[in-house]
């Protein structure tokens, strides 16, 4: 008859202790700054999120807490909480600041952010330049857009405090594309997305004129003190989401600011330092041309 020796059964002991541990999922918070122009439904943003959060924990076999907020301040504050989130999912600038307080983007949206200048389709213009005098609008300076439109600007030359006839700042870009189809404006800078609305609104009404930069826009940040093998696999994970069938109707389930991506690639903290450097130097020619 078999008898275990002593070292089968600390062996088997050892083993038996151990299996709780590779069974037991991982805990992680999962941070979201859904931005400024989605839906303002708590519960209805949650439930846009919802599936991404649900790919991200099935691949990355973790218990995921989603927490979604749409205040600069709010993340703020979040960031710099002693509770931190193990992965963050945010818009250009607070990428940027998120790296300053011990975040690395891996994975960005294959979606970049910039603004669109849009004109009437019977307008003369034919470049930037060419609208000094006009009634133009431009998108908030706290916007990632606005920044960009007056970077735009100053390339071309020109003064938002000299050189038109008038300038309005839009905190919503919606009421721009107004302005614009009733004609109370000659041009106005906005996002991809409302230039789409607008068109869809009325085709071949309206015209790209030009369009500014371009800044990466959400990306995917991970914790710096997570364990290098968390970061690992959570990388893997986070990269090439829309390649699967889930993580591509996932990204697709999201609307507003955040809306638009079908994959995401690698990332790096330099590139965000740098778009970040240049919506900086942006809102600075903003602040200075048309104070508040």
């Amino acid at each position: 008859m078999f008898r275990p020796s002593s070292f089968s059964h600390t062996f088997i002991a050892t083993a038996l202790l151990c299996l709780p541990l590779l069974s037991q999922a991982a805990d992680y918070r999962f941070g979201v700054f859904a931005g400024s122009a989605s839906k303002d439904n708590q519960s209805e943003l949650r439930e846009e999120f919802k599936p991404l959060a649900d790919y991200l924990s099935k691949q990355s076999d973790s218990n995921l807490k989603m927490e979604i907020s749409q205040s600069f301040k709010n993340m703020e504050r979040r960031l710099n909480n002693s509770s931190r989130f193990a992965i963050l999912l945010a818009p250009t600038q607070v990428t940027h600041d998120a790296i300053e307080d011990g975040y690395t983007p891996v994975a960005k949206w294959n979606k970049p952010l910039f603004g669109l200048f849009v004109i009437a389709a019977d307008r003369p213009y034919t470049n930037i330049a060419a609208l000094k005098g006009a009634r133009l609008g431009l998108a908030s300076r706290d916007t990632v857009v606005g920044p960009l439109c007056m970077d735009t600007l100053n390339k071309a030359k020109l003064r938002a405090d000299r050189d038109f006839a008038s300038v309005y700042e839009g905190k919503f870009m919606d009421v721009l594309v107004k302005e614009l189809k009733s004609r109370s404006m000659d041009a106005i800078c906005v996002s991809p997305i409302a230039w789409k609305t607008l068109n869809a609104e009325a085709p071949g009404e309206f015209k790209v004129l030009s369009e500014t930069a371009r800044v990466p826009g959400f990306a995917l940040s991970l914790d710096n003190a997570l364990s290098a093998q968390e970061k690992k696999n959570l990388t893997t994970v986070l990269t090439g989401i829309g390649s699967q069938p889930a993580g591509n109707a996932a990204l697709a389930a999201i609307t507003g600011s955040a809306s638009g991506a079908t994959e995401t690639q690698p990332a790096n903290s330099a590139e965000y330092v740098n778009a970040n450097r240049l919506l900086e130097q942006g809102k600075q020619l903003y602040d200075q041309q048309m104070p508040k």
